[in-house]
């Protein structure tokens, strides 16, 4: 599986080509997700940190619901049950696909 994440000007996600639609994006939490795991060190976060950036308001109970939900809509958005892993306390984006990041790629030609 190859995944594409566009955050330099407007954000656009695509799976093996297909590019979801902006209809698709039911919650800013989910697009805020992809988001954040895509700016990640290696693309992965403890589920607390994302709890912590998402929701820091919330309880942790109620955090973690809304982490469920931000994952079942992402996996929904784009057609991929495997594009969010949810590895004990590690949230991942894309863990065994082909994953290319604008701004990284920006970043890596500007040094």
């Amino acid at each position: 599986m190859r995944v594409e994440v566009d955050l330099l000007g407007q954000f656009r996600v695509s799976v093996d080509g297909r590019v979801a639609s902006a209809a698709a994006w039911r919650r800013t939490s989910s697009v805020t997700l992809v988001k954040l795991l895509a700016l990640a060190r290696r693309h992965r976060l403890h589920r607390e940190q994302v709890m912590d950036a998402l929701w820091p308001d919330l309880e942790p109970e109620a955090a973690a619901a809304n982490l469920r939900k931000a994952v079942h809509f992402t996996r929904r958005a784009l057609g991929a049950h495997e594009i969010i892993a949810l590895d004990g306390e590690i949230v991942a984006l894309a863990p065994d696909a082909e994953l290319a990041i604008d701004a990284t790629l920006f970043e890596a030609e500007a040094t």
